[in-house]
């Protein structure tokens, strides 16, 4: 895996190949992160027992929409067993660039894990209709569909659809819970990626039919 180095994998699109690959040399997604200004105030503190999580909100790129808002994190962290949250630090929800729209024609990433922080890319606008091609395996039309996403077939192939209803539960019972997945997995740099992924994927499945759900 290229780019920097982190504890965690990263929850990306179906052009990555895999949830978990990370194919290019020139990675914009890392570099919303190390841009980050030191000088950024939280938005939001979580409470949680004894434990406090800072919740940060990036300037919004006008060619993204946030999945999720800063309620809706602690909504759902709120529901979480607090062992699973010790030593989060902090969750993101980032803004989106002009390189990661550029990227996301070809590959995007949704959500990555490092150091007791969990970060929230901000969706592209072009991605609530996105183009497949061919018709995905089964178990990913389920994922998907259990959020509340839609497949739609044309003459030109499959596509994704999201309405904003469907990319916050997506981003909330998917990625949030798969990046919380990867905190919870202390004996993640002793396991190869495929496996740190499958039991990110894993915890994301299980946690996500025992939270209530709000919407």
């Amino acid at each position: 895996m290229s780019g920097i180095k982190r504890a965690g994998g990263e929850r990306s699109n179906n052009y990555s190949g895999s949830k978990y690959t990370n194919w290019s040399r020139y990675n914009p997604f890392d570099l919303e992160i190390s841009s980050l200004s030191e000088d950024l105030k939280p938005r939001l503190s979580i409470e949680i027992d004894s434990m406090s999580i800072s919740v940060y909100v990036r300037s919004l790129h006008p060619g993204f929409v946030y999945p999720v808002q800063l309620k809706d994190v602690k909504e759902v962290l709120d529901l979480v067993p607090p062992a699973f949250l010790s030593n989060l630090c902090s969750v993101y929800l980032l803004g989106g660039t002009s390189k990661q729209l550029k990227a996301s024609k070809k590959y995007f990433r949704y959500g990555c894990y490092g150091s007791g922080i969990i970060y929230l890319y901000a969706f592209p606008k072009r991605m609530l209709k996105e183009h497949w091609g061919k018709r995905p395996k089964p178990t990913t039309i389920q994922e998907y569909e259990r959020m509340g996403a839609k497949w739609i077939q044309d003459e030109s192939g499959w596509y994704l659809e999201f309405d904003r209803l469907s990319l916050r539960r997506f981003y909330l019972y998917d990625v949030l819970l798969h990046e919380l997945g990867h905190h919870v997995d202390q004996r993640l740099s002793k396991r190869d990626v495929a496996s740190a992924e499958r039991y990110a994927e894993w915890f994301a499945q299980e946690h996500a039919r025992t939270i209530p759900k709000s919407c």
